[in-house]
């Protein structure tokens, strides 16, 4: 019964009768004829016309019913695409009742069917459109590179991170344009190939060279299929360009710092083993003439290992989130002239004198930290500097409401392919020297990161064989 649901039976009825009158009439018409010219029989003229009467019934029937039945088919044909469903359900929706008004003849049906199906891709167009402008609009703001090629390594589609990365200016109009015109690496191209051949996605790292700073940069490259949402066949490829070249910094300082701290942990460790090793043997033997100097050297170590210790706590707080600033007003120079009195002895031995000029007001600050930024800084002088020489503590107040630290000496000076490094963690210029002064390498590090906690900044400026100058800009709160 399912087949003559909604069957065009007004337009098969009128064909069927105008078929049958036609046919009789021409059939009367043939029959009136015939019989001016033979004159038959009353009988003969009726049972013609009955019988062609009756033929002309059936064969309406069949002209009519094979004349309907395409149009029946694009009838529901259409009604099916229009609603979405099977056309059996068509009477169960509400948007079915105006589609399928019984006023209106069969090709009206037809025609309102295929009226709401052209409103429908109209829709669907503009949905389309819209759906693609919000992922244009995503693939844009994302901050890693993109790129859709087609099973041929056609690039399809790329986002403006991935252009500004790897494309040329010319390479952004070119048609037709190729994933290895764009990327010349042998490790993206087989990922890609390997993923077209398998369906599969791959994970790889890779280093390329970009535009954005013409330096070759870490990428964390994700290449997954694109599938066909009925036969799940594969028709192309997406790849993700995921920029992890801070992250291979930051482990690569990560690896470095533990490096480092573990030669500067184990250096004093080793000597004073050593020592304490002699030690136990010399008084196994009965023999402590040289025990003063092993336990002195002993004692220099531990001091050493300490002031390691202490800097290493000190950073790793200063860096944690929870390091927080006891801001309080200070007082430049009283803390100046407790930073010279504690280097006094260190700076006699070597016959360094230590001035303190300038004269500024008193400003909100950590009192502890400012003074941990001049002690460093002036030790680092004093240890540093050859004997009979100089260090100058000068405090001054900026145009820009900053309240200046200088601590400069009339040392050798620092060559200039060090002073980019000169903050880093365990950054030595002379490590042999560095180690014979008692130094941690952590000093400016921490100089560094107290200064931005307390959003200023630290800059050096040194010039060979004339001396050294670090430069502390404390903001005014």
């Amino acid at each position: 019964m399912k087949s003559f649901i909604r069957f065009p039976s007004r337009l098969f009825w009128k064909l069927f009768f105008f078929q049958v009158v036609v046919f009789n009439i021409l059939a009367f018409v043939i029959a009136a004829s015939l019989d001016s010219q033979h004159r038959m029989a009353d009988f003969v003229y009726t049972d013609f016309l009955l019988n062609f009467f009756m033929f002309s019934l059936l064969v309406s029937l069949i002209i009519a019913f094979r004349f309907v039945r395409p149009i029946h088919k694009v009838i529901l044909k259409a009604l099916r695409i229009s609603n979405k469903r099977a056309y059996g359900e068509i009477f169960s929706a509400s948007d079915a009742d105006d589609l399928l008004d019984d006023d209106a003849d069969d090709l009206s049906e037809l025609e309102v069917a295929l009226d709401k199906i052209h409103k429908k891709m109209k829709r669907r167009k503009a949905n389309f459109l819209q759906a693609q402008e919000e992922s244009q609009a995503f693939m844009s703001s994302v901050s890693e590179g993109l790129v859709s090629v087609s099973l041929d390594e056609k690039i399809l589609y790329f986002n403006s991170q991935f252009a500004a990365q790897f494309l040329k200016g010319p390479q952004l109009s070119t048609e037709n344009l190729r994933l290895k015109d764009a990327i010349r690496s042998s490790d993206v191209l087989e990922g890609f190939a390997t993923t077209i051949k398998t369906g599969k996605g791959t994970r790889f790292t890779v280093k390329l060279p970009t535009l954005i700073d013409n330096q070759p940069r870490f990428f964390s490259v994700s290449v997954n299929p694109i599938r066909n949402e009925k036969t799940r066949e594969v028709y192309g490829i997406v790849g993700i360009f995921h920029d992890i070249t801070e992250l291979k910094r930051a482990e690569q300082i990560r690896i470095e710092f533990v490096g480092n701290a573990s030669h500067e942990l184990r250096t004093p460790l080793t000597s004073i083993k050593g020592y304490v090793d002699t030690l136990k043997e010399d008084i196994n033997n009965g023999q402590t003439e040289q025990a003063g100097k092993f336990i002195n050297i002993v004692s220099r170590n531990i001091d050493r290992l300490m002031d390691l210790v202490n800097d290493l706590l000190s950073l790793t707080s200063m860096e944690s989130s929870n390091s927080e600033l006891k801001l309080e007003l200070i007082h430049p120079l009283q803390i100046s002239e407790h930073v010279v009195s504690e280097m006094a002895v260190l700076a006699a031995e070597k016959s360094i004198a230590i001035r303190v000029v300038g004269e500024v007001p008193p400003f909100k600050a950590d009192s502890r930290k400012v003074e941990q930024v001049l002690r460093n800084l002036v030790s680092n002088a004093v240890k540093f500097i050859p004997n009979n020489k100089t260090v100058q503590i000068r405090w001054e107040r900026d145009i820009k409401e900053y309240i200046i630290l200088r601590v400069i000496d009339d040392g050798p000076g620092i060559p200039s392919e060090h002073l980019d490094r000169l903050f880093e963690r365990f950054y030595r210029i002379d490590k042999g020297r560095t180690r014979d002064a008692g130094g941690t390498g952590l000093g400016l590090a921490i100089v560094k990161h107290i200064m931005q906690s307390h959003g200023g900044t630290v800059a050096v400026k040194s010039q060979l064989d004339v001396g050294t100058e670090f430069i502390c800009a404390f903001p005014i709160k």
